[in-house]
């Protein structure tokens, strides 16, 4: 079953509406993405994406600087609208295994996000899906508890209530020990660990994760990898994880999307990008892999 569905989404930057679609004209006639900035101007996000993202799936997206996918991730959470398309999340699914099968979503509880007012798209941001970034972002005049119990504060949830769910999810993390401290009185790993705890408190069935680790020593981006993955193999979250290193997606990904451009090149188990790669782009990253 699936949990998000993209459906022709295309994001070119900086254009009027009249203008995005001369670029992506140019686009549908085989130019890429460099091609169209020289001759238009425009700044081609993303074309044409048309992705399935499973129930309970942790899904890497990956691709070189400006491939796309950050701009990807952020459409998922409306941070970014499209130029066109369709973002289908169903919003009845909580943490339900990943299965082999694809599908289109069509459940009466599948709902485009894109059409959401400035109320429905709050509640979904509180209620269905949640973000850790790769700069942290925590609030430096927060204590640490403060800010992993921020999502359940906005519910307005009681001050007791909150910090009890904060305590469980630092204790998850590793962090108990540190409640009452301050964001800059931490290190760079344990400081993600926050944000990854903030994340998790509000028992939001989707997880987007925008090169979260990537910011990180080797050593310690080796340990929050493992602990993702410990978590996820109890919490079973529709995970969207972009990177732009092949080990890591090899690591964490059930299944691994290349962008390249903007454009979709291939999405499939690693095994299947490594033995039948759509292009040579893919086969070069499948060579990186350590």
């Amino acid at each position: 079953m699936n949990h998000i569905q993209l459906e022709n989404i295309s994001k070119i930057y900086n254009a009027s509406n009249a203008q995005a679609q001369s670029a992506l004209a140019l686009l549908a006639e085989g130019m890429d993405s460099i091609a169209v900035k020289e001759q238009t101007g425009y700044s081609v996000g993303l074309y044409d994406i048309n992705l399935n993202i499973k129930a309970g799936e942790l899904h890497c997206i990956m691709g070189l600087s400006g491939s796309g996918k950050s701009t990807l991730i952020r459409h998922i959470n409306r941070l970014i609208d499209p130029t066109s398309g369709k973002i289908w999340v169903d919003t009845a699914i909580n943490a339900k295994p990943s299965t082999d099968a694809v599908e289109t979503v069509n459940s009466s509880s599948a709902i485009n996000i894109l059409e959401l007012n400035d109320k429905g798209l709050q509640q979904y941001r509180q209620q269905t899906v949640s973000m850790v970034f790769q700069h942290f972002g925590l609030v430096p005049h927060m204590t640490v508890i403060q800010n992993v119990a921020y999502g359940l504060r906005v519910r307005k949830m009681s001050v007791s209530a909150r910090h009890e769910v904060a305590r469980h999810w630092l204790n998850e993390v590793g962090l108990s020990n540190l409640e009452q401290s301050y964001p800059d009185e931490l290190s760079g790993g344990m400081q993600q660990r926050v944000g990854l705890a903030r994340a998790l408190a509000t028992d939001n069935p989707i997880l987007l994760m925008d090169e979260a680790f990537s910011a990180l020593d080797p050593l310690i981006r080796a340990q929050l990898q493992d602990q993702l993955l410990e978590l996820q193999e109890r919490l079973n979250k529709t995970i969207v994880f972009i990177t732009h290193d092949i080990d890591e997606a090899v690591k964490v990904g059930q299944r691994i999307s290349i962008l390249n451009g903007g454009r979709l090149v291939q999405t499939g188990t690693s095994s299947d990008l490594r033995h039948h790669p759509a292009d040579d782009y893919v086969k070069q990253f499948m060579r990186a892999k350590n």
